[in-house]
């Protein structure tokens, strides 16, 4: 396995001789192998390592034993090591908990990095989340950037040795040198999709259709990253062309000089022109792209379309304009079924939403993005959706009920946001308006037996 990973590095570049770096060792499997390897590595390339763990707190005790096994390790492997533990911080609004839980783990590497003059930090990603992330982007319908899957080497800065070596051959790696490790309990959860993914999907890919499945997957992601590569220098040469006028909110583009352009350059022009629009550079997908597609392929000037995050896109007689406001009426769309209990990924949010049943001594009224129901006052189906014409339903503590539209008139919601605003709808009303309201006949009573828990993720 050793020198599977100094070819990894060496094929990649991933070091370079008497530089810092920095391990993440959360004491699983994958990341304990990566220190161990790496201190093996190290010496020979004249580099420094500093072990940094990031205690995130979320599963008590056994938390806390990650972090004495993981400084256990260090000492023992003779290395620098620094831990934190996070901060019970609020979670910012429109960020899933996992989300919130990684940044908190970067900012912490960073960090480290910074403090330790190191200008690398490496990740313990193998083979088989390789495998698992180009499957799940594969489930959400992801152009070549999706199914790139994992890159050996993100910004120039975060590394993954390990990822081209199999799962199978870390863990062995291991009970050979007789390193202990701890297993994450939550990783056995099927709530999660990618769980669902390595514990089920693939084992049945793997058995009926190739055993060798993570391989292959694997290498269809490097057949991905090269061509993704020879696109963006494509996209590159199109941002610098006269018909592409960039002003501050604002973009115009000449339609006949798009249309001449082949269509996965166009899309993959216009999908990073308009991501530039939010800080995050997500939120817009394939559904935005082809509906631009449409305008293109009017003649009538003055057509609109309005997109997430205050975006409207207009044809201007030869021209098609991008631009930001403050109103945007016009609704596209969206509608999920969901399954109790079952996860939904909402591409148009750019987030999932999670139901199960639940105990009722479990609710927890003061965990954010998590809503209860009475399930048996429910007429399933339910349905995950945007706002439609006629909306009804009854606001918490009131007797009578209210049309959609004057709650968030009365609530000052803005027409881009009243369009974005996810709905949980069962067969007569409307039952909740994320982050804001539940409808009075599904709420938790003493005398309510099933429980019905929701989850923005």
């Amino acid at each position: 396995m050793i020198d599977k990973i100094r070819q990894t590095i060496n094929k990649y570049g991933l070091l370079e001789t008497n530089e810092r770096l920095v391990l993440a060792l959360s004491g699983g499997p994958d990341s304990t192998a990566l220190v161990v390897s790496l201190a093996q590595i190290a010496p020979t390339m004249g580099v420094k390592l500093i072990v940094a763990h990031f205690n995130h707190g979320l599963r008590g005790r056994e938390s806390n034993r990650d972090e004495r096994q993981a400084s256990r390790l260090a000492k023992q492997l003779g290395l620098s090591f620094v831990s934190r533990k996070m901060d019970k911080a609020e979670i910012p609004k429109g960020l899933s908990p996992e989300d919130f839980y990684r940044r908190q783990r970067y900012q912490f590497l960073d960090e480290v990095a910074k403090r330790n003059h190191a200008r690398k930090i490496a990740l313990g990603h193998n083979l088989q989340d390789q495998a698992e992330t180009v499957l799940l982007h594969l489930l959400r319908g992801s152009g070549l950037e999706g199914l790139k899957g994992i890159v050996p080497m993100r910004d120039g800065k975060y590394i993954r040795p390990l990822i081209e070596v199999s799962r199978n051959e870390i863990i062995a790696f291991l009970d050979e040198a007789g390193i202990a490790y701890r297993q994450d309990s939550s990783n056995e959860s099927k709530l999660h999709l990618r769980n669902k993914i390595r514990l089920e999907l693939l084992p049945y890919l793997k058995n009926e259709y190739n055993p060798k499945i993570d391989e292959a997957l694997a290498q269809m992601a490097e057949i991905i990253r090269e061509e993704n590569i020879f696109i963006k220098e494509c996209v590159a040469k199109a941002l610098k062309s006269t018909c592409v006028n960039k002003q501050k909110n604002k973009i115009v583009l000449n339609i006949q000089y798009l249309s001449m352009l082949p269509l996965a350059i166009q899309r993959r022009l216009l999908k990073e022109l308009l991501e530039n629009f939010n800080s995050q550079k997500n939120g817009i997908t394939f559904l935005h792209i082809n509906s631009i597609g449409h305008l293109l392929h009017n003649l009538e000037s003055g057509r609109k379309i309005c997109l997430p995050f205050g975006i409207e896109a207009r044809r201007e007689y030869e021209h098609l304009v991008l631009e930001r406001s403050r109103e945007c009426a016009k609704l596209v769309e969206y509608s999920y079924d969901l399954q109790i209990p079952g996860e939904v990924f909402i591409p148009e949010r750019n987030l999932s939403v999670r139901l199960q049943l639940v105990k009722k001594d479990k609710i927890d009224f003061t965990v954010q993005n998590k809503d209860y129901f009475d399930l048996d006052k429910i007429k399933l189906p339910l349905v995950l959706r945007n706002r439609r014409e006629g909306d009804w339903f009854q606001p918490l503590g009131m007797a009578g009920r209210q049309k959609l539209k004057s709650f968030f008139i009365n609530h000052k919601i803005t027409q881009q946001k009243r369009n974005e605003i996810m709905l949980l709808v069962d067969q007569q009303a409307v039952l909740w308006i994320e982050k804001m309201h539940l409808n009075d006949k599904v709420k938790i009573t003493p005398e309510t037996k099933k429980v019905l828990e929701l989850e923005i993720i």
